[in-house]
């Protein structure tokens, strides 16, 4: 259904928009009804402010750096008393940060607008200390799709680089969780960053190659610039490795989540715990750039998002632990051998099999002593082995 809305021209500086509440209202494209939705879920998606006119970007300036007087002293320099809400001044201790300009949901839920113009899709209207009552109207260029149905909550206008960005904070439907036909066990480890196994059809994957070679490069980038005392390119690499990393493993959780959904799968993550580093310079430094809690993350909302079943456990002994028979094996570097019924693996895939299997004892109710950590010959009595058997043919 096409709404037809006002909207600016390259020539006007804001749009010549109707003065009625309830048509501003009834075109705000996207919205739903909070009292229809059983349960909803918080996502934040950022967008870059584009094409600002010089006049524009003052008038940001000036409110933004107004703000940060007025966190850090408490300095009131004409600024909005929807800015002042926040009073960072009060704090104990002062910290010298910047802070991210408060967009009260009130005064811009009724100002985003979507409409098909040649410099965006996407416009907002925010309020400003020196154009009060009338605002600003900012092009808009979202980093990703927005979802389909939304509530705008409280936003933030942020600072980089000597640009803008909005940080809208929303509230999406949360959708109901199936119930899973097979579960992705997944290890994370320092070989091979992701390993991913179907416990149900034995399919494996090994992922994340590509971000140990953008670690790799960079570290030693830097270390040539540091030795080299190249401080100009030294700044400039400052972000591009974490941007890299990040769009990553965006673009693997994403995968992971699509495919987890089309065969109705549940994931199951090892949680780490208490990682020391007491192995040595290289593989302390290694441990300290493994990304294990931002890609756990990302797998985990987009997880919710699409009513995939995530579920994290404990993953002790994981790798050491045999997956057919349940016995402690032995493992070497990146192998694991159990001597009890000669099985041989990857230690990787083997542990994220254990993962895997343990996510289904949870399910189950039974714990993660479902799968014993003792061996066999310790088992008395027919019942306990034809219980193990049942479980390896899952596997």
């Amino acid at each position: 259904m096409h709404i037809n809305i006002p909207f600016p021209s390259k020539a006007s500086g804001s749009p010549n928009f109707a003065s009625n509440r309830r048509q501003a209202s009834a075109t705000r494209a996207g919205f739903i009804n909070k009292k229809a939705i059983l349960s909803l879920m918080e996502k934040t998606i950022k967008a870059s402010v584009i094409n600002l006119t010089k006049n524009k970007k003052e008038l940001l300036d000036n409110d933004y750096f107004n703000y940060q007087w007025w966190m850090i002293f408490g300095v009131d320099n004409g600024l909005l008393s929807g800015f002042k809400s926040a009073k960072g001044y009060k704090q104990k201790v002062v910290k010298y940060k910047e802070y991210s300009l408060p967009l009260d949901s009130r005064f811009i839920k009724d100002w985003f607008r979507k409409r098909n113009t040649k410099l965006t899709r996407y416009w907002i209207k925010i309020p400003n200390s020196k154009r009060k009552g009338i605002g600003i109207w900012l092009p808009l260029k979202f980093h990703q799709e927005l979802p389909k149905k939304f509530i705008l909550k409280d936003s933030f206008l942020v600072r980089k680089n000597n640009k803008y960005y909005i940080h809208f904070c929303l509230e999406i439907p949360e959708y109901n969780k199936y119930k899973p036909k097979t579960f992705y066990g997944i290890d994370l480890g320092l070989k091979n960053f992701i390993s991913l196994v179907d416990i149900k059809t034995k399919e494996t994957r090994f992922l994340g190659k590509e971000i140990k070679r953008v670690k790799g490069k960079y570290f030693y980038l830097r270390r040539k610039l540091g030795r080299n005392k190249n401080l100009k390119l030294l700044k400039k690499l400052k972000n591009k490795e974490k941007n890299k990393v990040n769009s990553i493993l965006h673009k693997i959780t994403k995968d992971i989540i699509a495919k987890a959904s089309s065969n109705k799968a549940g994931i199951v993550i090892g949680k780490l715990e208490d990682l020391k580093k007491e192995h040595g310079r290289r593989f302390n430094r290694k441990l300290s750039g493994f990304c294990y809690y931002k890609f756990t993350q990302y797998l985990k909302y987009k997880a919710l998002e699409k009513g995939v079943p995530f579920i994290m456990v404990n993953e002790y002994n994981t790798s050491k632990t045999c997956n057919v028979c349940g016995t402690i094996g032995k493992r070497t570097k990146n192998w694991f051998e159990c001597s009890y019924c000669e099985y041989k693996d990857n230690a990787d895939r083997n542990a994220a099999f254990n993962i895997g299997k343990r996510g289904l004892s949870y399910m189950l109710g039974s714990g993660v002593n479902a799968f014993a950590l003792k061996s066999i010959s310790n088992l008395n009595g027919q019942a306990h082995n034809q219980k193990i058997m049942q479980v390896c043919n899952l596997h």
